[in-house]
């Protein structure tokens, strides 16, 4: 299954040359989307890794609303909100909401890529398998403690 993210514009100017160029450096193919309908419809020809929008794709939507909207419809999804440098963007909010990123439009290359990149390695780290550890690995700090805990015992007294 290919993955690949999604853009959704709204009436907000997207440089999609740009995206497409720093998409596909990432293996990542780009699908446009209208609305949330589009969003998931788009599931069906592969995974979705992020999603770079402005928040009036959404229509008349927070930028919090959007992002939860988002969150409910792909819950693994990253959204990467696109606005513009004069507006007032709630941070903590929006991350606690699910945010992943931010950047300001117009897109510059350099921006997309360093936040396209945030997005890459953090799909690395899902990819992972979980490591086991034994039931040695975990008992052997506890005995290191232990152990040293008596030698500076016994060295003090």
């Amino acid at each position: 299954m290919t993955e690949h993210i999604i853009v959704m514009p709204g009436p907000a100017c997207f440089d999609l040359g740009a995206v497409h160029i720093v998409a596909q450096a990432f293996g990542w193919t780009v699908d446009i989307a209208d609305d949330l309908r589009e969003v998931t419809a788009a599931q069906v020809y592969g995974r979705t890794t992020a999603i770079l929008f402005h928040r009036a794709a959404f229509g008349t939507c927070s930028w919090l609303e959007a992002v939860r909207l988002l969150r409910l419809a792909l819950p693994e999804v990253r959204p990467l909100l696109c606005h513009g440098f004069s507006e007032l963007i709630d941070w903590p909010g929006l991350q606690d909401a699910g945010a992943f990123d931010t950047l300001w439009l117009p897109l510059k290359e350099s921006e997309l890529r360093r936040s396209l990149g945030f997005v890459w390695e953090a799909e690395k780290r899902r990819a992972k398998p979980a490591r086991k550890v034994s039931a040695a690995q975990r008992i052997a700090p506890a005995l290191a403690r232990d152990v040293c805990a008596r030698v500076m015992a016994s060295a003090a007294g």
